[in-house]
């Protein structure tokens, strides 16, 4: 995923790559190819590009165990400065560009910006309802026959002491 920004003139450009995860090697949960889509805005001091990321991968819900494949999108910024000298940015998303370069590799920013879409909380569908907690059956497929109150031995003596008001 590498943009030779020396064949394009100034303005906006709209660029379209696409990549085997495998060849990302973004690892075993990702499946098929990974589309970056980038809107590259060029002119003689910079480079700004709008990028976003789609990519399938195969996941395990958090609350009932099931696998599912899930299609995740990514969007950021990358600003590229023209600079004389190198130098290195406080801020991830603003790199220079030396003179003698005529190519930005995109590839690690790819990388990164797929594993990041990846959610903290990972649900086969918003309204899961996980796993019976004592029998273990999917609730999603079907509902079990386990009493529904569980009761923790924690909160009896608080219980009885309700029951003697």
């Amino acid at each position: 995923m590498i943009i030779k920004y020396t064949n394009f003139s100034d303005g906006i450009h709209e660029l379209e790559f696409v990549e085997p995860a495998e060849k990302l090697k973004l690892g075993s949960a990702f499946l098929g190819n990974v589309v970056l889509q980038c809107r590259m805005d060029k002119s003689s001091h910079q480079i700004i590009l709008d990028c976003n990321v789609t990519a399938y991968a195969k996941l395990i819900c958090d609350r009932c165990n099931s696998e599912f494949n899930k299609e995740l999108h990514s969007h950021y910024f990358l600003s590229y400065l023209f600079s004389k000298s190198k130098r290195i940015s406080d801020d991830e998303n603003i790199k220079f560009l030396l003179p003698d370069s005529d190519k930005i590799d995109l590839t690690d920013d790819v990388v990164e910006y797929t594993k990041l879409s990846v959610p903290m909380k990972i649900l086969c569908k918003e309204d899961c309802k996980g796993l019976c907690s004592k029998c273990g059956a999917n609730l999603n497929e079907m509902q079990c026959k386990c009493e529904q109150q569980i009761e923790n031995e924690v909160w009896l003596p608080l219980k009885n002491l309700l029951k003697t008001t």
